[in-house]
């Protein structure tokens, strides 16, 4: 039951990365004039105000681009991560730590915060929890002494 729950947990985390990359790209590509929906244009009227009210507050300033880019950025380190994760792999965990080290870099870098920050305090949990139910597997690799000066790994890479 415990591998169930955390399966389930990284496929919600994959989830959520498929949604950034997907809000990420296309947001992307409505800036850049690829596509044109009108929705769209509202949408990066309010984040682009957003930046412009905080352009005196920002670390490290953003444009336009380069939020975008971040988002989509952050996006491809969750849903790698979750993968990761699925397999049972350490990079996984990893990645999704590094997702999760950017996510709280916003806050932080527009000295703002705002509801969003539950989502971010929820995958801080998540990811504990996901690290208690479904641990990355170990290497498997086991030293063997040939002979008096030779070791051989053996065992599943």
């Amino acid at each position: 039951m415990k591998n169930k729950i955390g399966l389930l947990i990284s496929l919600l985390l994959l989830g959520y990365g498929l949604i950034r990359i997907g809000v990420g790209g296309v947001l992307l590509a409505q800036i850049f004039e690829i596509i044109n929906f009108s929705e769209l244009n509202e949408a990066t009227l309010e984040v682009k105000q957003f930046i412009n009210i905080r352009a005196s507050e920002q670390i490290i300033p953003f444009t336009l681009t380069g939020y975008f880019t971040y988002i989509l950025v952050m996006g491809i380190l969750l849903a790698i991560g979750a993968v990761g994760t699925i397999v049972r792999r350490r990079w996984g965990f990893i990645l999704l730590w590094i997702y999760l080290a950017m996510h709280a870099a916003l806050f932080i870098n527009y000295q703002e915060i705002n509801p969003k920050i539950i989502v971010l305090a929820l995958q801080v949990i998540l990811l504990f929890v996901l690290i208690y139910l479904r641990p990355p597997k170990p290497l498997g690799l086991k030293l063997e002494l040939v002979s008096s000066d030779t070791l051989v790994a053996t065992g599943e890479a």
